[in-house]
């Protein structure tokens, strides 16, 4: 048992110490990831299959039913003597011990039964197109998912090249500060608002290190990656020159969008619903076929023809008639269903008109936003270029010169991450419409 002890701890210490391994992953790569180690995927095809169980019960409902039993009977006879007129001409004695064998084979095959296999049937087709439909939207969601956590671990390291360009910058303006103030020409001041500079953009790095760490670790969660797994991004590739045209997004949308479809089905459904109640005021018809065998000498061979074996045909009808008053209110109910149906279709198509509106909007606003940053960034290293030679002349302090860096810094991270964001614009509107291409 200690070997045992030693033994694993030792294969657990190895785990810990194991490289973590890279792997540079498209779009395109991750999507497929996460579409085929999709749990909720997994959970999608399992409710496919139980509706196409159902599908196939609903089919065996017309195939003809059978029934067999086989019992043993034991009797005291209280009349010992039986005339049956126009069958036995003297009477039957019979003992007063009396046993027997019974057994019965029953088959039954519907004719008509009020239309009730038929939507039956066309219900349980419904659920399976409407489960496949739900599978579809969840393999969307999934899609949206995977570039939207794509694209934020692509900020991050963005951020993160950023920040180290600018962490040079830093480091070579503390070198010269540090040279200047052994020449005398600068104090120890401004070297110490240059390290505290450098500190602050140090704590940037951990914090966006500590942030790529955790949306690494989601990513391989989310991907079904191994959790040592370090993620690599290839040069990323925005969504910026895009021009869609919003009158073909609506069309797009409403022919894609799958609540639209869900609606389509349910109110198929609801029609028939309405059809199933009307039709359950019909009578139902099947044919019947009966095979019975009767033993009454108490032993499971009879000989010397003790056997009594009559097969039946016969043709069976029945009618509740009581549905013809009782099911009206339950047609009305049906009806209500089916034109609530309608409004609420109605409602869904302004929520995907104002939806497919807004993101619409808001892939153009951060186009214009990206153009507005571009200029920022230019007049920033232009700033930060004058900034400098002021500096290097004396006509402007320390202070100055880091705010004009800083300046610069922050407006290159924030075209970055407009970039980004356009990105997910672009796949919010592409995911308003039903349908993400990559």
């Amino acid at each position: 048992m200690n070997k045992l002890v030693v033994a694993l701890c030792l294969f657990l210490l190895a785990a810990q110490t194991l490289p973590a391994q890279n792997r540079t992953l498209s779009l395109e790569e991750a999507v497929q990831l996460g579409i085929q180690n999709s749990k909720e995927l997994k959970r999608s095809q399992y409710k496919i299959n139980e509706a196409l169980s159902r599908l196939d019960q609903a089919k065996d409902a017309r195939l003809p039913s059978a029934k067999v039993s086989f019992q043993y009977l034991h009797a005291l006879m209280l009349s010992r003597l039986i005339s049956i007129p126009g069958v036995t001409k003297d009477p039957i004695k019979l003992p007063f011990d009396f046993p027997a064998y019974m057994g019965t084979l029953s088959v039954s095959e519907p004719i008509f039964a009020g239309n009730q296999f038929k939507y039956a049937r066309q219900s349980a087709d419904l659920l399976v197109q409407m489960s496949r439909l739900d599978a579809d939207k969840d393999k969307d969601d999934i899609t949206y998912t995977v570039i939207d956590a794509y694209i934020n671990y692509n900020k991050i390291l963005q951020n993160q090249l950023i920040v180290a360009q600018n962490m040079q910058d830093i480091q070579e303006k503390l070198d010269q500060i540090t040279k200047y103030e052994g020449q005398g020409l600068a104090t120890q001041n401004d070297v110490l608002r240059y390290s505290l500079q450098k500190s602050q953009m140090v704590l940037t790095e951990i914090e966006l290190e500590n942030n790529r760490k955790i949306a690494n670790y989601d990513m391989n969660i989310l991907l079904g990656l191994p959790d040592s797994t370090q993620i690599l991004l290839p040069a990323p590739s925005y969504k910026l020159d895009e021009h869609p045209v919003y009158t073909e997004l609506v069309q797009q949308a409403e022919a894609n969008r799958r609540e639209l479809q869900d609606l389509s089905y349910q109110t198929r459904m609801a029609d028939i619903n309405v059809k199933k109640i009307h039709d359950q005021r019909l009578p139902t018809l099947s044919a019947t076929g009966g095979m019975y065998y009767i033993n009454p000498t108490g032993q499971v061979i009879p000989t010397n023809n003790n056997l009594i074996a009559p097969i039946t045909l016969g043709i069976g009808a029945s009618w509740d008639i009581g549905t013809l008053y009782t099911n009206k209110n339950k047609e009305r109910e049906a009806s209500l269903q089916r034109q609530e149906l309608n409004t609420v279709k109605d409602q869904t198509m302004d929520d995907l008109h104002k939806e497919l509106n807004k993101d619409y909007i808001m892939y153009q606003q951060s186009l214009e936003n990206i153009k507005v940053l571009q200029d920022a960034v230019g007049q920033a290293e232009e700033n930060e270029r004058i900034t400098e030679s002021k500096f290097k002349n004396n006509l402007v302090n320390t202070t100055d010169r880091i705010d004009a860096q800083t300046l610069l810094y922050q407006t290159r991270v924030n075209l970055e991450l407009a970039k980004s964001d356009a990105t997910v614009a672009w796949y919010n509107l592409l995911k308003a419409t039903g349908k993400i291409h990559l």
